[in-house]
């Protein structure tokens, strides 16, 4: 059979049923092969930007994903989504097609030789798990297991795979194909000490606490960790890429942490003896005030560097998959139970800290536009449990993490590490397609200047008629950076608003263009905005929900937010 035809047979076993493509000269063998496969479908979105974040999308909600684009200027543009991907540890396949080997450069010195030639491995390399050239049709079984095996083990990630136009024609014999082994690392002895030790470490303290990040959800963990916390009464905060884990309202759960997280979190990681940091990074959206200021800090992940050189160096690091860290601690525990003494200060802290509500101090804005945190506080408590939710980037982002109160059932998608704007938009349309799909609803939020980053996508939106429902919210401005700008340079905005070079879309006659059902709303009562946001996310089909809000409507931040009483706030 073709290389082409074998490629796509590995895809089928990986239980992939879908793929999105983008046609060009180096890639229609590919995307002939799929489209007259009977067991697959495919997606046509209208950039390779959006491709990208499609298939990332689709590989966090179902464990893996690929797709394809041409050479060149096509591989270059699935840049963003890679990076994306690579940097939340997503496991995917990447596929760009290639000019013949007969017009590769190679190392003839010249900038270009064939039409559309780009290094594509070499523009990769930094961003994925594995990138390679295949030049030897007889291994292209060998490179596939390969790139399978790197994406999807220890510290998940993208790969991506730049394949000549004569490789992708050439004859192969599964049967004489040359095969791959990945040598599986056996856990340390001192790693199981280490664990061991963990147990006496609880057992040890007083106010122990538990930071758990998005490695729980890479390793389908949420369960285990979930009955692990459950049984001995350990409190956790979370960080943004696990907020979904449980519900706002979970007895053990106390917020996420960081200069735009929760207050409560944040308090607790400066109070708290013990903090098992598991499957997270000591990053700099993280680490914020006195975190872990007086506790023994102890620190699981499986890639050893970012154990080594985060902010933050752990008093005890365990290289570990969390997939085993759990079979370790499920076996004869001999953990104790968390004192009720602490588990009160952890709900005392809860209740006063967690939510946040901020209102403009100018009178004229705060009658004219609602408050975005008291939008989210009303309308996250309409919004169906069994929701696909999709934040932007941005002042957006850091609104939705803050206030939206998410349900246990919710799964929340984004792409925290690389933060593109206007990835909720594409992201939606590859939950859309995503075998997790079934029966939920797909919630987008975006602002008005991630609105205009993919707003192509919506003509895809519109003839498929992905019933996702986007809520924009329209500040005028580049809100977040804005706001920097102001304080950084002395009042000055360049860049960022009408007045200095940024001008804001019509959303509403943008909606109306590709005809897709437009709503919005400015301020009002609790019962009037519920009322209107119900409407909206009960028509059929796409639809479009603009919130005006003030331009000068700021994110919480939380020096700002420091003492421990429960009061609005207003900036």
């Amino acid at each position: 059979m073709q290389v082409t035809k074998y490629i796509i047979e590995f895809l089928i076993s990986k239980k992939i049923k879908t793929i999105p493509v983008y046609q060009g000269g180096a890639v229609m063998n590919f995307i002939d092969e799929i489209g007259r496969h009977p067991k697959l479908n495919y997606v046509v979105p209208y950039h390779e930007q959006a491709l990208s974040m499609q298939v990332d999308t689709m590989a966090r909600l179902d464990g893996f994903a690929a797709g394809f684009a041409t050479s060149g200027p096509g591989a270059t543009n699935l840049l963003t989504g890679v990076c994306s991907a690579f940097y939340d540890s997503i496991p995917c396949f990447y596929f760009t097609g290639q000019v013949g080997q007969i017009h590769l450069k190679k190392d003839r010195g010249v900038r270009q030789l064939g039409f559309q030639e780009t290094d594509v491995v070499e523009i990769f390399k930094p961003i994925t798990k594995y990138a390679t050239q295949i030049n030897d049709a007889s291994k292209v079984r060998y490179e596939l297991e390969k790139g399978y095996e790197l994406a999807i083990s220890g510290r998940p990630g993208p790969v991506i795979f730049d394949i000549p136009f004569n490789i992708q024609r050439t004859m192969v014999n599964p049967k004489k194909l040359l095969s791959f082994k990945l040598n599986k690392k056996k856990i340390s002895q001192l790693n199981i000490n280490k664990i061991n030790n963990l147990k006496k470490e609880i057992n040890k303290a007083k106010k122990p606490l538990i930071l758990v990040g998005g490695g729980v959800n890479r390793a389908n963990q949420e369960k285990q960790f979930l009955q692990f916390v459950r049984k001995y009464k350990i409190p956790f905060v979370t960080t943004w890429m696990s907020q979904d884990l449980t519900s706002y309202d979970d007895e053990l759960y106390f917020g996420s942490i960081g200069k735009n997280g929760h207050r409560s979190a944040n308090h607790l990681t400066s109070k708290c003896d013990l903090l098992i940091c598991i499957g997270q990074r000591f990053g700099v959206k993280n680490v914020f005030g006195e975190f872990g200021k007086k506790a023994k800090i102890i620190a699981i992940d499986i890639d050893k560097n970012e154990l080594n050189n985060g902010l933050v160096k752990p008093h005890i690091a365990i290289e570990i998959l969390i997939q085993d860290l759990f079979l370790k601690l499920g076996k004869n525990p001999k953990i104790n139970r968390v004192n009720k003494s602490w588990i009160n200060e952890c709900k005392k802290a809860k209740e006063n800290l967690f939510k946040i509500l901020i209102f403009n101090k100018n009178t004229s804005e705060r009658k004219k536009f609602i408050s975005v945190y008291k939008f989210f506080d009303i309308i996250s408590k309409t919004i169906n449990k069994n929701s696909l939710i999709f934040p932007d980037a941005g002042a957006n982002q850091v609104w939705f993490f803050q206030s939206f109160l998410q349900k246990k059932e919710q799964i929340i998608i984004n792409h925290t590490g690389h933060s593109p704007m206007g990835h909720s938009i594409s992201a939606s349309i590859g939950g859309h397609y995503s075998k997790k799909s079934k029966n939920k609803k797909l919630i987008a939020f975006t602002g008005d200047g991630g609105f205009m980053m993919n707003v192509q996508e919506l003509e895809h939106i519109k003839n498929h008629k992905i019933p996702v429902k986007i809520i924009v919210l329209d500040n005028r401005s580049l809100g977040n950076t804005k706001l920097g700008t102001l304080l950084a340079f002395n009042g000055r905005t360049h860049g960022n608003d009408k007045k200095n070079g940024y001008f804001p879309p019509n959303i509403e006659k943008i909606s109306k263009g590709f005809g897709i059902n437009y709503h919005e709303f400015y301020n009002g009562t609790d019962v009037k905005l519920i009322k209107k946001f119900k409407k909206f996310l009960n028509e059929k089909g796409p639809s479009i929900f603009r919130v005006h809000l003030s331009e000068t409507q700021n994110v919480a931040e939380l020096h700002v937010l420091t003492d421990n009483k429960k009061k609005d706030y207003f900036i």
